[in-house]
């Protein structure tokens, strides 16, 4: 069987519905054409314009195919696309006409087809290659693949307008890449539409074009600029900017009422054609150059892309759904499952704040010495609480939901936590941390601090050492969060729903928790929550990386000491907390003959230890209502703490052998050779000693006192040279 190797990124079924009468030609015009130099030395410029059959408009040889030797696969133009062409095909002539049963059974194979539609072009191959440089060609059809849902769902909860030019003289164009994003706070000048970049579908005012025909074009809106195109911030992200995720949306509602005149067609051509990555085709060569009928500035071009205001009632709102097994279903228009929780809102007006009052992102740090002098893209946002103030909104919750600040004391604690109190504290996690957060918005900015992100046992024995030791060598230290999100784990599993099984591991917790609160209100340790409790594809994307590498990496040596030293005081601290009755029977299993007076005196024993362990309950009935659940978490996990540190600017900080052997073999290779263009610094570094205290009390005045102030200042140095030295060759950049 012959190999498809001109592989059409735009399919002829889309061109031929562009075509006029019964005409198979397009005309086809080269946005950059090739040159060519003469003998004499001059460059010509050859003709970029041709008329066409669509069989050779809009594609490219051996884009799709990969190669194993001398066998060509063309799997993905045959198989992958293929089908979704012929389920787009479909789906595209339903929304064409006004079928809206159709639009009803293909609304998912539309936007679908879009997606792929979207990144299957160059520009959105080397969209991908841009986020991924090193990518091979079965990688890079790998990673379309995976992709292939990504903006479908953002697209279906905006305002979608279909609008016609059967009243026009001037029709549709189409571009070598159809999907074309339009934002108009970003002309195509700015860094954020560089090619292969476009303005994000995120951003409020980003409206996504996408002609169907020649006399169809789809526009896709966001809600909230729909609703005021006035005063919303253009370049802010949109409520729940989440893009792999569930919704529910009416597959009936497009407006459809507006006919566009000559002037307003090819306003959308023109936007398309500044949008193009180099080729462009219409039956009409004159539709080709709407810049020659319209004067224009980039801004003004919003007017004809906005939907009629009279018709947005037709979207947003709530939706209530009830299911046969009694579960009820709950969504706002913004796709979220819960309310919105207002109390984390906050208005603050950046006018009224002077240089030395604390800064607005809630950092803990004076204005002048935090966002006075940072741009937009390196600022945390200032409209909700941050990380670092909902974690003190939690410390306070704590602190009155065990009585603290009634005089109570870790002891008591340990006397009397109760089911009624887990349910409060992780109520009150759960609450600050609604699943629809925008975990990443809050998230730290690189913005020239020097932060670390810690990757190893959130454990109160062992996280004291290295994770706190190391705090007067950083500016910051990120530390994930031990309280699980209630709202995120199986109810059976919940602390809310099942508060019993979490007794000890929330004492634990709360001893972590309660040894780092001084360092968080200092704005020295920041506990994160865990972005995958926001994001269950984000968490699907990890477990499947982590599952491959698995088999590759072992825990052993000093580490696996460490494990089995934790584990067995875990279990000689399960042994203590059983009944009475079942302690004497474990105590006669191990010592056979033992008396009664000694029996005593072993219980004497594991009372003292139990009073003396901050991780023991003093409590009676603990595994007499059910099981306790222990956990070992040694978080982030690779694939997350890499992601997180790359998201902050972070360096990573680890305890762990077996993750420091994952950071190790990681390292960028070049011909199979890790380079190692720091060797002499790192020589430096490492010889000299770094004393890391065990009491965190003493590492926190360590901190506070400014003591380790120059060795900061010097390793935030070399941190900043060494992460501003990493240059893109391919922008033109000379590697340094």
């Amino acid at each position: 069987m012959s190999k498809t190797r001109d592989n059409h990124y735009v399919p002829q079924w889309y061109q031929r519905g562009f075509l006029l009468n019964n005409s198979n030609k397009l005309h086809y015009l080269d946005l950059t054409p090739d040159t060519k130099q003469l003998h004499n030395g001059h460059i010509i410029t050859m003709n970029g314009k041709s008329i066409r059959p669509t069989s050779r408009c809009f594609y490219q040889t051996d884009l799709y195919t990969t190669f194993l030797g001398k066998h060509i696969n063309d799997e993905i133009e045959r198989i992958l696309f293929g089908k979704i062409d012929d389920s787009g095909a479909k789906a595209l002539r339903a929304f064409i006409s006004e079928d809206i049963a159709g639009w009803y059974h293909h609304f998912t194979d539309f936007f679908l087809y879009m997606n792929s539609q979207k990144i299957r072009t160059p520009k959105g191959l080397d969209w991908i290659k841009k986020h991924y440089p090193n990518l091979t060609q079965i990688d890079l059809m790998m990673e379309m693949q995976n992709i292939r849902t990504m903006h479908c769902t953002l697209w279906t909860e905006g305002v979608r307008e279909i609008v016609t030019a059967t009243n026009s003289n001037v029709k549709f164009i189409i571009t070598d890449h159809p999907i074309t994003a339009y934002n108009y706070a970003y002309s195509p000048e700015y860094e954020q539409c560089a090619y292969p970049n476009e303005p994000s579908i995120a951003l409020k005012a980003t409206q996504t074009i996408f002609p169907l025909d020649k006399d169809h074009c789809l526009i896709l809106t966001n809600l909230e600029y729909a609703q005021d195109p006035v005063n919303q911030n253009p370049t802010e992200k949109r409520t729940n900017a989440r893009f792999v995720r569930n919704s529910m949306v009416k597959t009936d509602e497009f407006m459809r009422t507006r006919r566009l005149n000559d002037s307003e067609v090819a306003t959308i051509n023109l936007i398309l054609k500044r949008r193009a990555r180099r080729y462009i085709a219409a039956p009409n060569k004159d539709w080709l150059f709407p810049e020659n009928h319209i004067s224009y500035e980039w801004p003004d071009l919003k007017s004809v892309l906005l939907p009629p205001a009279n018709e947005l009632h037709r979207f947003g709102g709530e939706i209530y759904a009830g299911y046969e097994d009694g579960t009820t279903y709950y969504q706002d228009a913004f796709g979220r499952a819960s309310p919105e929780n207002k109390y984390l809102r906050k208005n603050i007006s950046e006018k009224d704040i002077g240089r030395n009052d604390p800064c607005g992102c809630g950092s803990g740090n004076k204005y002048k010495k935090c966002c006075m002098n940072k741009s937009a893209s390196k600022r945390t946002t200032w409209e909700v609480y941050s990380i670092r103030e909902r974690n003190l909104i939690l410390y306070n919750g704590v602190e009155k939901i065990l009585g603290f600040n009634k005089g109570k004391t870790w002891d008591d604690v340990k006397r009397e936590l109760s089911n009624k109190q887990i349910i409060k504290i992780y109520e009150l996690y759960g609450s600050l941390w609604p699943l629809e957060t925008d975990i990443f918005s809050l998230l730290p900015r690189p913005d020239g601090t020097l932060r670390t992100i810690y990757t190893g046992m959130l454990d109160p024995r062992i996280i004291t050492i290295t994770a706190l030791g190391s705090t007067p060598y950083f500016d910051e230290t990120l530390i994930q969060h031990p309280f699980v999100n209630p709202r995120s784990v199986n109810p059976g599993f919940s602390p809310v729903d099942s508060p019993h099984q979490h007794k000890h591991q929330t004492l634990k917790n709360l001893l972590l928790f309660l040894y780092l609160q001084p360092f968080v209100e200092a704005g020295v340790v920041n506990f994160i929550p865990d972005p995958c409790s926001f994001d269950n594809h984000l968490h699907r994307e990890m477990m499947r990386m982590a599952e491959r590498r698995r088999p590759s990496y072992k825990i052993g040596g000093k580490e696996a000491e460490q494990f089995k030293m934790l584990h067995e005081q875990d279990f000689a601290r399960t042994i203590r907390a059983l009944p009475k009755e079942q302690k004497i029977h474990q105590i006669r299993r191990a010592i056979p003959g033992i008396t009664q007076d000694q029996i005593d005196e072993v219980l004497e024993y594991m009372r003292e230890q139990n009073e003396q362990d901050p991780l023991a309950l003093l409590q009676e009935d603990i595994y007499g209502e059910g099981r306790q659940l222990m956990m070992s978490s040694m978080t982030p996990n690779f694939e997350m703490v890499l992601f997180i540190a790359q998201a902050t600017g972070s360096a990573i900080l680890t305890d762990s052998e077996t993750r420091w052997k994952e950071l190790k073999t990681a390292q960028f290779k070049e011909n199979g050779n890790v380079s190692y263009p720091w060797a002499e610094i790192s020589k430096v570094i490492n010889t000299q000693k770094y004393f890391y205290n065990a009491i965190p009390e003493t590492s926190y005045q360590y901190r506070m006192n400014g003591d380790f102030g120059n060795i900061r200042k010097s390793l935030r140095a070399i941190f900043s040279i060494a992460k501003n030295s990493q240059l893109v060759l391919d922008d033109g950049v000379e590697e340094r």
